[in-house]
């Protein structure tokens, strides 16, 4: 099946509140942009897509400690990805892989102890 040809060119309709509230009850949970299209081109309308219902995130503002522990977390990422990609280029690895295991388990011991979240 070949691929459809991309859509780029775009174009905008405007509606007062009410007009939109008529074409949302036309539409019936339709796309907007496909209903267009199959009018204007004179196809169908396609029928209606279930879509996946949008999860709501609760998100909260972090304390000055848990913004400076992100932040050393980070820095640390940065090294161990500087770190694995010297690794990759450079003889002795095996040394280096062990050395890197050794921080993991320390940085996972640390992350895991409730003393470090007082």
């Amino acid at each position: 099946m070949p691929k459809a040809p991309a859509r780029t060119v775009t174009k905008a309709a405007r509606f007062t509140p009410a007009e939109w509230a008529i074409v949302e009850a036309k539409l019936d949970g339709r796309d907007f942009s496909a209903a267009c299209r199959a009018l204007f081109l004179e196809q169908p309308i396609p029928e209606r897509q279930t879509f996946r219902p949008r999860v709501e995130i609760e998100r909260r503002a972090m304390s000055a400690y848990e913004a400076a522990k992100i932040r050393q977390l980070a820095a640390w990422g940065s090294n161990l990805n500087q770190i694995a990609r010297w690794t990759n280029t450079t003889r002795g690895r095996v040394e280096i892989l062990g050395a890197l295991l050794a921080l993991e388990r320390t940085m996972r011991r640390l992350a895991n102890d409730p003393a470090m979240d007082a």
